[in-house]
């Protein structure tokens, strides 16, 4: 198959287009300008884009046009003498290039047979995941591994040609048996089945045990059972020892209300008056006792009074004025001062003599002093004034002894009149206090024989207060022993009707009867029996619950079936795993003489090929069965891990195995194209020379793109016949 053309929205690619020439086609572009893009559109052209692959790598996502429009792209190519052009393109978002057509190219019939799963194996005549790991080198893809319809593909052509086989696919599926059934110690069916034996076995030494505890159970429940019935037992012989104690102190308190009955009947068989009437007679006697208390207080009032108005009146009589009354004593302080008292004519004279005495000095002076016309006028105005002046003084000493005379007289007035009020007052409470003494005589005589009337009515010996004191004394309290003795009988009768109400309900024992009398008490019994009884809950509790844990651990019987069958199928298990283990290692040998058969072929072709890129330097490739890679140096034995080479020698190994594969594993009558992305990138010179030189070699036989960001591939090849020289 040769591609012609293409056109491609794809990625960056926005309706780009791309002309392809046969044989060795170099196509140069600096780094991110579209090579592995362009390569990537080759293999999803032919076999299709996976819209299983998740996350920012996944090629739906890593090549959606960056210009924001459909995935779309077509190729024009040669095929078996035909051409043919493919098309695919995006109707839903959720399936980029989903449309699928191929037509003969210039013409619009559709190419039957081609469809988009199929188109890429009908052209190239292999599935994508060989065309992958041999004619696909994508960027630093260089390395091989292994894979299932690789090896269908090698198988095929080791044998009859059919590709339905594989090795690792049948190995897988071997193993994937043998994991199912024991994958490891813990996981697989084995195991499974295993730990369900185990758990079924458990869950029978479960339910042996949990029978055993439940006949344990159900012992200790009669025991306590038993326990809790001894105790009832007891109890209500205590009980009934009770209700007998109670019958007789019913029975006893009945006979003690009749005979409180019949003492307080006895009693009451003498006449007395009740207690209100004999309270009231006490309060009449001891009113009476007050009322004497207060004659006798009244009298003596009287009698003192009495003495303090004699006394008061021999005082009054004793007074010097006594028996002048207020009005003579009156008109005495009202009389006039001359009255009675006679003028002082004795000092008058002696005053005159005095006077004319001092005249005659006061003359005899006045005499050498005035003329002796005026002697005469002024002796006479001195005498004049002399006697006038001893006038008024007598006079006024005449008023002033009456004066005090006067006011003695209305001290002793006074006091008189003082002494005649008292009298007269302490005369006249004298009086009255006994009047009130007499009253209060009266009062006790007549209260005195009201009681004596009263009381004589049933105690007629009773003749004064003494009597009466005595008399009230003794029916009060007689009336109080009648009224106890009646309370007594109302008390007891009223027990005993309580006693009858409060009697146990039901048959009562005889109150005669000698009863059975346990030895534990009552109150310990009854304490006890919360506890008997929670034992007897517990007991049932764990009984309940173990029979609830054997109903859900299952049927004995239903268990036992089980735990047989899964046995029987754990034997069958076990007989498959090792039928399955055995066809592993009978694969693993055929693999291996398989192995033995193609790896020589492919390590000698690779060999060939590798010498040739490293000039000689490495002349035999082995190829283990794993895909891993060795090389053996020229003149030296010692094989040497592709991990041991430079970057450069392993790619330029890998390179020689994969176009090694090709030559092998690719049908040569379709000439796949072999795609290149800067596989030559760690080739030195001389050793990309020696690529290039076989690649245009290679190139006779089938297209080979390179695409490459150097130039020196276009520059050595440049002018070659059969090489195109591109640039994107």
């Amino acid at each position: 198959m040769r591609i012609n053309r293409m056109n491609a929205t794809f990625g960056k690619l926005d309706q780009a287009a791309l002309e392809l020439q046969p044989g060795l086609n170099i196509l140069y572009a600096p780094n991110e300008s579209g090579k592995s893009t362009w390569s990537q559109f080759i293999r999803i052209m032919l076999y299709g884009l996976s819209t299983r692959e998740r996350g920012p790598m996944a090629a739906k996502n890593r090549f959606a046009p960056w210009n924001g429009n459909t995935m779309r792209g077509r190729m024009d190519v040669e095929a078996d003498g035909q051409r043919y052009t493919i098309l695919r393109d995006t109707v839903r978002a959720t399936a980029p290039m989903g449309e699928f057509r191929c037509t003969y190219t210039d013409t619009a019939n559709e190419v039957p047979g081609i469809t988009s799963q199929t188109a890429g194996e009908v052209l190239l005549g292999v599935g994508s995941e060989v065309f992958s790991r041999s004619a696909f080198i994508g960027q630093s893809g260089l390395t091989v591994d292994q894979d299932a319809e690789l090896e269908r593909r090698i198988l095929s052509l080791l044998t009859s040609g059919e590709e339905e086989i594989s090795y690792s696919q049948t190995r897988d599926a071997l193993k994937k048996q043998l994991n199912r059934r024991k994958a490891n110690k813990s996981t697989g069916l084995i195991p499974t089945l295993e730990r369900e034996c185990l758990q079924l076995e458990e869950a029978l030494a479960q339910l042996q045990s949990l029978y055993q505890q439940e006949d344990a159970a159900r012992l200790l429940l009669q025991q306590r059972q038993q326990q809790e019935a001894e105790v009832r037992l007891r109890i209500d012989q205590w009980e009934d020892l009770q209700k007998q104690e109670a019958l007789r102190c019913c029975l006893r308190a009945q006979q003690e209300a009749q005979q409180a009955d019949a003492r307080a009947a006895e009693l009451e068989k003498t006449p007395i008056p009740d207690a209100a009437y004999l309270a009231r007679l006490e309060g009449m006697a001891q009113a009476l006792d007050h009322t004497l208390d207060a004659a006798k207080e009244a009298e003596e009032n009287a009698r003192k009074l009495r003495q303090e108005s004699d006394a008061a009146g021999k005082v009054w009589r004793d007074h010097p004025l006594y028996p002048a009354d207020e009005a003579t004593l009156q008109q005495r302080l009202q009389e006039p001062a001359a009255a009675g008292t006679a003028f002082p004519w004795g000092p008058v004279a002696a005053g005159l003599l005095a006077g004319a005495a001092a005249g005659a000095g006061v003359w005899l002076f006045l005499s050498q002093l005035l003329p002796a016309v005026g002697i005469g006028a002024a002796a006479a105005v001195v005498v004049f004034l002399i006697y006038n002046g001893m006038l008024r003084s007598a006079r006024r000493k005449a008023a002033a002894q009456a004066q005090i005379q006067r006011d003695q007289l209305a001290r002793e007035a006074e006091a008189y009149l003082q002494l005649l009020q008292r009298a007269r007052t302490c005369r006249e409470q004298a009086e009255q206090a006994r009047t009130q003494a007499e009253s209060a005589q009266r009062s006790c005589r007549e209260s005195l024989l009201q009681l004596l009337s009263l009381v004589q009515s049933f105690a007629p010996e009773a003749t004064d207060l003494t009597n009466v004191r005595t008399a009230l004394e003794r029916a009060i309290a007689r009336r109080r022993h009648v009224d106890e003795a009646r309370q007594k009988a109302r008390d007891a009768q009223l027990h005993s009707k309580m006693l009858r109400e409060h009697l146990p309900q039901g048959p009562l024992p005889d109150a005669q009867a000698q009863l059975p009398r346990p030895a534990t008490p009552y109150a310990q019994l009854v304490e006890s029996l919360p506890r008997v009884m929670a034992a007897v809950g517990e007991a049932q509790s764990r009984l309940d619950n173990l029979g609830g844990q054997i109903r859900s651990a299952g049927d004995r019987e239903m268990l036992e079936s089980q735990l047989e069958q899964k046995r029987q199928e754990l034997q069958r298990l076990q007989q498959e795993y090792d039928a399955i283990a055995m066809a592993m290692d009978a694969l693993e040998q055929a693999n291996l003489t398989m192995q033995n058969r193609f790896s020589p072929a492919l390590g000698q072709r690779a060999a060939q090929i590798f010498s040739r890129l490293t000039a000689g330097r490495y002349d035999k490739v082995l190829l283990h069965r794993d895909f891993s890679l060795s090389a053996e140096p020229a003149g030296d034995p010692t094989p040497r891990s592709v991990q041991l080479l430079s970057q450069g020698a392993a790619d330029q190994l890998y390179l020689a195995v994969r176009l090694a594969i090709c030559d092998l594993v690719l049908p040569e009558e379709k000439a796949v194209p072999l795609i290149l992305d800067d596989a030559l990138a760690n080739f030195d010179d001389q050793r990309m020379a020696a690529a290039l030189d076989f690649l245009a070699e290679e190139g006779q036989r089938r297209q080979i793109l390179l695409f490459t960001c150097q130039k020196r591939e276009g520059e050595y090849l440049s002018g070659r016949s059969g090489v195109s020289l591109l640039s994107l």
